[in-house]
C-alpha cells in the first residue's frame, strides 16, 4: 500500500488537514519512504555510533532519508538548531531487550510530539505475550488523541511475546502484529520483515495501512541490506524503517543513498550497490 489522494479522502476535516500534510512530508511524492532509527541506545545499548550521536546524525542527514525517529532529549537537541531539518518521528514509547523486551514504557505524549515540531509519533507494542492487553491500550490512547491534534501515528508492531512458542517470527505472528496495529487506526506500522518477497507481501495484502520492515540484526553485508530493502519493496511494502544497518554502515550517508534508490526509483540492486563505493 501507498499513501495515494484515496487516504487523503478519508480524513474528514479540521485536525485531518495536519495529519496529512505532515503524511505527505514524510513519504513525499512517491508515496514511499526509507525512515532511519536512531532511538536504539536504551533498547539495545549505546553503540559506539550512537555515543558520536552528533556526528552520526550529521551522516545520516546528508544521505536525505525521508525521515529520522528519534526520542525526545536527542530529537529536540539535534533539530531544535538545525536551519534546515528533516522530518523527525518523535518515539513515545521504549523497550529494552535486556530489562523489560516484552513491555513499552511511554515516554512522551502526542503533545510532545507536536510542541517539538515532529512530523508523526511512533510507539512500539509487544503481541502474543502477558503485555499485550497493556500494549494495546496505550496504542488506543495514543491514536486517539494523535488524531485530534492532527499527528500521524506509526506503531513498531513486533510479535516478541512470551506465548508465541516456535511461531515467534513466522509470518503469522507478523501479520497478526501489523494486523492489530492496523485495526487500532495507526497510519504506518514498522514490523519484523519475515524473511521472503512472498510472505512479506502476504503481511502487507493482510493489513490496511502503510507497512514497512524494520532492519533487524546487522547483515553480514552491505549487499544484503539493500536486497532486503529490495525485497520489501517487491513485496509491495512502504518503505523500510533501518537503524543499525544505516548508522553501523562504512558510511550512513551512502548507505542511505542507495536505499533511496532502490525505494524510490526501483532501482536493482547491483545498480544502487554502486553508490555504496
Amino acid at each position: 500500500m501507498t499513501f495515494t489522494q484515496s487516504h487523503l479522502s478519508a480524513l474528514g476535516a479540521t485536525s485531518a488537514v495536519g495529519r496529512s500534510t505532515r503524511l505527505k512530508r514524510l513519504l513525499g511524492p512517491t508515496g514511499k519512504a526509507v525512515f532511519v532509527a536512531l532511538d536504539q541506545a536504551v533498547p539495545r545499548g549505546v553503540a559506539p555510533q550512537l555515543a558520536s550521536i552528533d556526528a552520526t546524525f550529521d551522516a545520516v542527514k546528508a544521505g536525505r532519508p525521508n525521515a529520522i525517529t528519534m526520542t525526545r532529549g536527542i530529537g529536540a537537541r539535534l533539530t531544535g538548531n538545525d536551519s534546515s531539518p528533516l522530518p523527525w518521528i518523535y518515539k513515545a514509547s521504549v523497550f529494552s531487550l535486556e530489562y523489560h523486551k516484552t513491555i513499552d514504557a511511554v515516554v512522551g505524549s502526542v503533545d510532545d510530539a507536536v510542541r517539538l515540531g515532529a512530523d508523526a509519533v511512533a510507539v512500539g507494542i509487544s503481541l502474543g505475550g502477558a503485555s499485550q492487553a497493556k500494549m494495546l491500550e496505550m496504542l488506543t490512547g495514543v491514536v486517539e488523541r494523535a488524531s485530534t491534534l492532527g499527528m500521524p501515528t506509526v506503531c513498531h508492531a513486533y510479535p516478541s511475546g512470551e506465548l508465541w512458542g516456535d511461531r515467534q517470527g513466522s509470518s503469522e505472528s507478523v501479520l497478526y502484529a501489523a494486523r492489530a496495529a492496523a485495526e487500532l487506526g495507526v497510519d504506518i506500522v514498522k514490523t519484523w520483515y519475515t524473511g521472503s518477497t512472498e510472505s512479506f507481501a502476504e503481511v502487507v495484502a493482510g493489513t490496511p495501512a502503510l507497512v514497512m520492515a524494520a532492519g533487524g540484526a546487522k547483515g553480514k553485508t552491505e549487499l544484503e541490506t539493500l536486497e532486503l530493502a529490495a525485497s520489501v519493496m517487491d513485496a509491495g511494502g512502504a518503505g523500510i524503517t533501518f537503524g543499525r544497518n544505516v548508522w553501523g554502515a562504512k558510511n550512513p550517508t551512502k548507505m542511505i543513498e542507495a536505499l533511496r534508490a532502490v525505494v524510490h526509483t526501483g532501482s536493482p540492486v547491483a545498480e544502487a550497490a554502486r553508490l555504496l563505493g
